[in-house]
């Protein structure tokens, strides 16, 4: 913006004296900066602000206060007591299962069974053996990714560690819940031992859940007999499993979050969902490969044949909680292989519990004896986290951004990612499902390694990336690094010094503005002194007609957020009907906020656009862009045509479209971009979600929100 005093006069009324707001900006920017001196850790400050994919609240370093608390808790945690009542009740099963088995074992044939354990063979054990490694490769993968998810600033190597260490412990010894906590707690520097107990119950809980979709998708293609049911029965349990599969996925994506009473389950992202998958998959492929390398000869199954009663074994042994799933898991395997010879099955489970469960327990209770390792130096994030207030330099580039828009950092909602030398940014959104960055890159940028960064981030956090509402030249980047590019919207922009009314293409706005000029509305621009009670009465109005705010991509009204934009005022004998703000830089003004009173006048729209036309010209802007449109249905091929026809049928898009066009604008294709189909129609519906339905703005004291958006 320039440095002149603005004394223009608009069409409708008298603008405000622009006045110097940067000693209030200067001061809240050095209160801000005072706050972010420290490193910046990925989105670990984000997950406080609006919670993390599994509801985590891990700080990267507690405090002492911190320690203290979870120490005290430690002692008289709740869930702790149901564990070691749950692990009393697995004992009772164990033993039930026992007494009602006793004439079974009792015709055992001890002997056999160690002579058929004799039996393996050194290749078997090396075979088994190196099955065993690969299921604890893929098990040691559960952590890494719900440590990503969760945000808890662990890096994966010691992750892994970790994991394996806790897992191959705990499914050995039983107490699965409290045993790995401890473990994890004593192998991860910097952990908590409330933050260890909600890892474990995640990890815990995510293998079940990955477990049961698994188990059913085998079952329906390869069926086993169970007991008193027919063949199409268990196809059918397994459909309702996948059905429930099914629902989850599909409300992680469109209601990732409830409220049960005083707890909030946040649902994981789909991604997580499924890599959980593919690695429960993995698991339990090389878990039974190694079992089925160890039959004997002559009384093998198929592959194909063991590994449905496997899983199905696996799952009663888990839901048992006995150690290492003993008794229950022999007895189901019996029951689903009733064609096996008991000696020689049995001494293959035996050899398998070895490989699988004694040696890896013995080597993790070595490690826990060399104790945890120091916590790594962790390089300083370039993704810096959301914050009302910009740090000054921050806040230089987005005042000398191309595009105005990137202001909407300022609301709080969005992060940014820097490049390396501190000269340019890149505004990131995260959704429930995708980390997004919005607009282009601003400041001095490598676009590609940028897409890079923005990609490697989206992996840490379990999510998808994605590219919104960039210009041709990003997407064209983007494209080259083999992303997938799709139109998204049109951008529709004018040059003030340009604009005339006197055009016969603008004939329906003269018309409208004649209506609203006689109704006796005028309109005044200021940046500076707002009604802010009255601004706010009104936007509080607007949405409750339209059933809340849109954010993400969106501005809503806030005090402090509108504060920092040029504004148009509406008013009818004093009293105000409407007003319009913009982002304002040197390079462009950008339309965020329209917001009209319930008995605003016909034209109320379209004289405060005109007079901020007016106003960025005697600001000597260069352009003025009045936000984007969806593209028109039959500008656009293939499965999106469909999405932009069903756009246009919603209420308002019409006519948004003619509103818009009436002022003969210039046109500017607009772009998403992700890097698989797959990921293009994901984060296109997600994003979607979030902007009709926006998480609750995060406000600083003094500030206001407009309304309770939906």
């Amino acid at each position: 913006m320039g440095d002149h005093k603005n004394n223009y006069r608009g069409p409708f009324g008298s603008a405000t004296a622009r006045t110097n707001r940067g000693a209030r900006a200067a001061h809240r920017a050095r209160e801000y900066a005072a706050q972010v001196q420290t490193p910046a850790v990925a989105l670990a400050p984000l997950s406080h602000r609006r919670g993390s994919a599994l509801d985590a609240s891990l700080a990267p370093e507690p405090s002492a206060h911190e320690i203290a608390a979870d120490t005290a808790l430690s002692t008289s945690l709740p869930g702790w007591a149901k564990a070691l009542r749950r692990q009393g009740l697995a004992i009772a099963l164990l033993l039930g299962f026992a007494w009602l088995l006793r004439e079974r074992i009792a015709a055992l044939d001890v002997d056999a069974i160690f002579v058929a354990f004799q039996q393996v063979s050194a290749l078997q054990w090396i075979g088994a053996a190196l099955a065993c490694w690969a299921s604890f490769a893929a098990l040691a993968n559960y952590d890494a990714l719900i440590h990503r998810a969760m945000g808890t600033n662990q890096q994966d190597a010691q992750a892994k560690r970790a994991g394996w260490v806790a897992i191959a412990i705990s499914q050995t010894v039983g107490f699965g819940l409290v045993s790995g906590a401890l473990v994890r707690w004593r192998m991860l520097p910097g952990f908590s031992l409330i933050e260890a107990s909600k890892l474990t119950a995640t990890v815990a809980a995510t293998f079940l859940a990955g477990w049961a979709v698994l188990t059913a998708s085998v079952l329906l293609l390869a069926p086993v007999q169970l007991p008193g049911l027919p063949v199409f029965a268990v196809q059918g349990l397994a459909l309702v499993g996948l059905a429930a599969g099914g629902t989850l996925a599909m409300l992680a994506l469109w209601k990732p979050g409830w409220q049960i009473g005083k707890w909030r389950l946040s649902l994981p992202t789909l991604p997580v969902m499924g890599k959980v998958l593919w690695l429960a998959l993995l698991d339990t492929i090389f878990a039974a490969a190694a079992l089925y390398i160890l039959m004997p000869e002559g009384t093998v199954h198929p592959l194909v044949a063991l590994y449905p009663a496997f899983l199905l074994a696996l799952g009663a042994g888990f839901v048992s909680g006995t150690p290492g799933g003993i008794g229950p898991f022999e007895v189901t395997l019996l029951m689903l292989l009733p064609g096996a010879e008991q000696a020689p099955l049995l001494a293959a489970v035996l050899a398998w519990r070895v490989l699988y469960y004694g040696a890896p327990a013995a080597l993790a209770m070595g490690v826990v004896a060399l104790g945890a390792p120091e916590r790594p130096i962790l390089e300083r994030s370039r993704l810096i986290p959301p914050a009302t207030e910009l740090t000054p330099r921050i806040a230089q580039l987005v005042g000398e951004a191309r595009q105005a828009e990137v202001g909407l950092l300022r609301q709080g909602e969005h992060s940014i990612l820097l490049e390396q030398d501190m000269c340019g940014g890149w505004m990131v959104g995260r959704t429930q499902q995708v980390l997004v960055g919005l607009r282009d890159p601003f400041g001095r940028f490598h676009a590609d390694e940028m897409l890079r960064t923005l990609r490697r981030h989206a992996h840490e956090q379990g999510r998808l990336a994605c590219l919104y509402k960039i210009t041709g030249r990003t997407a064209a980047t983007a494209r080259t690094l083999g992303w997938q590019v799709a139109p998204v919207a049109v951008e529709c922009w004018l040059r003030p010094a340009q604009f005339t009314l006197d055009t016969p293409t603008r004939s329906g706005l003269r018309r409208k503005l004649r209506k609203a000029k006689k109704q006796g509305l005028t309109t005044t621009h200021t940046n500076t002194d707002m009604p802010l009670p009255e601004m706010q009465a009104v936007a509080q109005d607007w949405a409750n007609m339209r059933g809340g705010e849109r954010g993400f991509s969106m501005g809503r009204f806030a005090h402090d957020y509108i504060e920092e934009h040029e504004v148009i005022l509406a008013h009818i004998d004093g009293r105000l009907v409407g007003f319009a703000s913009f982002h304002a830089n040197r390079h462009e003004w950008a339309l965020d906020l329209m917001r009209t009173a319930h008995d605003a006048p016909d034209g109320t729209v379209h004289a405060l656009i005109t007079a901020a036309i007016e106003a960025a010209a005697q600001d000597e802007c260069p352009r003025l862009s009045l936000a984007a449109l969806p593209p028109r249905a039959e500008d656009v091929n293939g499965p999106a045509a469909r999405v932009w026809r069903r756009a246009e049928k919603e209420a308002g898009a019409a006519g948004l479209r003619q509103f818009k066009m009436g002022f003969d604008p210039q046109l500017s294709t607009l772009y998403i971009a992700a890097p698989t189909r797959s990921a293009l129609a994901l984060a296109a519906a997600d994003i979607a979600r979030t902007i009709r339905r926006p998480a609750p703005l995060t406000t600083m004291a003094g500030d206001q929100p407009a309304s309770s958006s939906t």
